[in-house]
């Protein structure tokens, strides 16, 4: 079976979330890419931009195909709304890896929908992150979060 890495700076953190989505995907380990910064776009979720000097955090899953025909269709790639980069993942253990992540195609930053950045930071918290990332995500979190 073709299993793929899969870089998840969202949402798609989340065990929870992942195990209904993906029932096979693994948990790899916490990776980074560099040259890149977190954003929430003008539809309220999340996405990546290039920017240099900046790192973004996130968690690296291995997917079977199935998993990865899933979350293609939860992300909307069909219609349009992110396409999938292949990038170069730096793992915990200091390995790199070639993992696939979604970006969006509307990059103009926004507000984040209710709730949503309360997944992000529990995710981001729960894998020991630095405080000085989450700071930076706290930085797109709206009132009631």
């Amino acid at each position: 079976m073709l299993r793929k890495y899969y870089f998840a700076y969202g949402s798609n953190m989340d065990w929870e979330q992942m195990s209904k989505r993906c029932p096979e995907a693994e948990f790899v380990s916490v990776g980074t890419i560099s040259g890149w910064r977190f954003q929430i776009n003008a539809r309220g979720v999340a996405t990546i931009i290039p920017e240099s000097g900046s790192t973004v955090y996130g968690i690296v899953w291995c997917l079977s195909e199935a998993d990865e025909r899933s979350l293609d269709s939860y992300e909307g790639v069909r219609n349009g709304l992110y396409t999938k980069r292949t990038m170069e993942v730096r793992l915990s253990d200091g390995q790199s890896v070639k993992a696939f992540a979604y970006v969006a195609k509307d990059s103009q930053p926004g507000t984040a929908r209710p709730g949503y950045m309360r997944i992000i930071l529990s995710a981001a918290r729960s894998n020991a992150f630095p405080s000085s990332y989450i700071q930076e995500l706290q930085r797109w979190c709206t009132t009631d979060e």
